[in-house]
């Protein structure tokens, strides 16, 4: 409890930092192109990282996302689609647990005068479609769920950036941590 207590304490100061460097910057900051603002297909990426499920062994996660544009100034909408799955074999019982998310993300970014790489904090909503297998007996459920997540991007290139994210997600019995990294091709038109 105390070192939940200590994360969410940690998380609260870095919302608090991001928000007052936002504030400042907006400040000195011309708005931003009315031409990129707008939802519509930008780009399209993929994924991979770290998960650490509840009641599953850690693993790897992978999936593909879009950049489906911004509505206002500085608030991405971002839908992927996440697949992960962990398996373990005790004493000849085998098991396993998956999960094939679908969802979508709405990060604020956080711009920083002079430099490609942008913080962002969001969150998003999502479906889960949940299977656990133990020696042959399956169990498929699908739960909706609620993540909050933190990150960073950089622009490498006009049509190219790179990011990596922390990411929480309240799912019933499979509440999840994952740290992922990947890329996103931003189409030029």
């Amino acid at each position: 409890m105390a070192r939940l207590s200590c994360c969410l304490a940690a998380f609260v100061v870095l919302i608090g930092v991001g928000v007052s460097q936002a504030d400042a910057q907006q400040a000195s900051t011309p708005p931003a192109n009315p031409e990129n603002v707008g939802l519509g297909i930008r780009g399209l990426g993929a994924r991979i990282g770290f998960v650490d499920a509840e009641n599953a062994s850690s693993t790897v996660a992978w999936g593909v996302h879009l950049d489906a544009g911004t509505f206002v100034q500085n608030v991405h909408v971002v839908p992927y689609f996440e697949y992960w799955s962990a398996g373990a074999s005790v004493n000849g019982i085998e098991a396993s647990n998956s999960d094939l998310t679908i969802a979508s993300d709405v990060n604020f970014d956080f711009p920083m005068q002079g430099s490609r790489i942008t913080p962002y904090l969001g969150g998003g909503l999502g479906v889960h479609f949940l299977s656990a297998d133990a020696n042959g007996a399956t169990s498929d459920v699908t739960h909706f769920g609620l993540n909050i997540q933190g990150g960073a991007r950089n622009q490498i290139m006009p049509n190219i950036s790179i990011f990596g994210e922390a990411k929480y997600t309240f799912v019933s019995d499979a509440n999840q941590i994952k740290f992922l990294g990947g890329f996103t091709y931003n189409f030029i038109y």
